[in-house]
């Protein structure tokens, strides 16, 4: 019987009575399952290598929790393949994979004896002080700009994940009409670009923040980046993409974009994200690399 290792991010509220029903619907499919609970420590660490597989329930920043031990792990040590039940409200990563987040977790879990492994790069990023590392997305402008002001806000008054993501992209419209734009220079591939930005964004999934989807022909396992830039030029443009999607019309925009494996930036923003994570922009210049097939996910591609 295979093991299964229940990695699980519980809400306020819904820890006992969910911890259960994940546990006995994995039960149901013939697995045995250890149940964690990542919020509390992280005895979870200790049993990865008597795990066959872990399953991460939660969103994107709980996908990143458990994959930040994975990654700092010594390449010699046990791949476990990672399952997701999507819990959180983006859920861009599971997008990414073809994970259903509409779908009840029990539906998930019946296919996991019919899934087949995803190969999932990893973006590294490194300057002369520090190193971290991302699996959806990083960069400047627009996206750390939106993340620090949904911070800021009393989110009592919404409802579901839903009403989240088109606050979002209601913060985000009012935030592309007054945003700063920011001076960046590119060095990627023996070329360089440079210029004045509202946005910055080195992807290495198709989607970023409330489902904005900025690289629609990003692959996680090609060992390449999808580097998007909006000019300061294309201002009024964005904007009125962003509110056509708000208003639910299928909509399209151009913007610059170029794939590489390796690039430098030199970036004036006063700060960056990383994945989900709002963080104080590392010193100039900054080198972002692909780590090729780095993880491996379990997905259904007849789902």
């Amino acid at each position: 019987m295979r093991q299964a290792l229940l990695l699980h991010n519980p809400g306020a509220g819904d820890e006992d009575h969910l911890k259960a029903d994940l546990v006995q619907a994995i039960e149901k499919e013939e697995y045995s399952c250890v149940y964690c609970s990542v919020k509390k420590d992280d005895s979870w660490k200790q049993q990865l290598d008597q795990a066959d597989f872990a399953v991460i329930a939660g969103g994107d920043g709980t996908v990143r929790r458990v994959v930040k031990e994975l990654v700092l792990r010594n390449a010699l040590a046990k791949k476990i393949p990672l399952a997701i039940l999507p819990m959180g409200t983006a859920n861009n990563l599971s997008r990414a994979l073809g994970i259903d987040s509409t779908l009840k977790y029990s539906k998930h879990i019946k296919k996991w004896k019919k899934s087949e492994i995803q190969r999932f790069d990893v973006g590294v990023i490194k300057n002369a002080d520090a190193t971290d590392f991302f699996l959806e997305g990083a960069g400047y402008g627009l996206f750390p700009n939106l993340m620090q002001r949904m911070d800021e806000l009393d989110k009592k008054e919404v409802e579901n994940a839903e009403d989240e993501l088109v606050l979002a992209l209601e913060l985000l419209h009012d935030i592309v009409l007054h945003a700063q734009a920011e001076k960046y220079i590119i060095k990627a591939d023996g070329g360089v670009h440079e210029g004045k930005c509202l946005l910055l964004e080195v992807m290495n999934i198709p989607s970023i923040g409330p489902n904005l989807v900025l690289s629609p022909e990003a692959t996680m396992d090609d060992g390449l980046f999808n580097v998007v830039l909006i000019e300061e030029n294309q201002r009024e443009e964005f904007a009125t993409y962003i509110q056509l999607l708000i208003k639910g019309r299928d909509v399209s925009f151009t913007w610059k974009t170029f794939k590489a494996k390796a690039l430098t930036i030199e970036c004036d923003g006063p700060y960056m994200h990383v994945d989900d994570e709002l963080v104080l922009p590392l010193k100039n210049p900054v080198l972002m690399e692909v780590r090729e097939d780095v993880l491996q996910f379990m997905i259904n591609r007849l789902s």
